[in-house]
């Protein structure tokens, strides 16, 4: 049924990738603070994106591992829909900051880029190499980009 509903192994973790980041976004979406400065709701975004992480740790380190493993399709799809879908409350929070001028211009997708990273380094290295996940490490690290971004009041 695999081969018929998913047309391989590979289709089936690139659905199941797809699904997840689905479910991720919405979370994150719905729990942003609209009203809050830019600083405080790229904040939001990353601990909703951390706490997702630590509530699904399981489910995810799982398909992290085999769609690393898997690379193709699989790893092309959590690309895909990592940037499009769980990225783009990021992006729109930091291009409403550099249009207000609250944060300097600059290329939204590289800022945006460097902050996921910030927080998938501490993920994968949790996921591939037992390391403990302090919630407030990448928090800090996040707030030190962030700061460097916003405008001076």
């Amino acid at each position: 049924m695999i081969y018929y509903y998913f047309g391989s192994k590979e289709g089936l973790y690139a659905g199941i990738v797809r699904q997840i980041l689905e479910e991720m976004a919405e979370t994150i979406r719905a729990r942003l603070p609209a009203e809050a400065p830019v600083t405080e709701q790229v904040l939001a975004y990353c601990e909703r994106y951390l706490d997702y992480f630590l509530q699904q740790e399981e489910i995810i380190a799982l398909v992290l591992r085999e769609v690393f493993g898997l690379g193709g399709v699989p790893m092309a799809e959590f690309s895909q829909a990592l940037g499009e879908r769980v990225r783009l409350p990021l992006d729109e929070i930091l291009a409403r900051g550099m249009a207000s001028g609250q944060l300097r211009q600059d290329s939204v997708p590289l800022c945006a880029t460097a902050i996921t990273g910030i927080m998938n380094m501490f993920i994968l290295a949790h996921v591939f190499g037992g390391a403990p996940i302090d919630r407030e490490t990448p928090l800090r690290q996040v707030r030190y980009y962030i700061t460097g971004l916003a405008c001076p009041s």
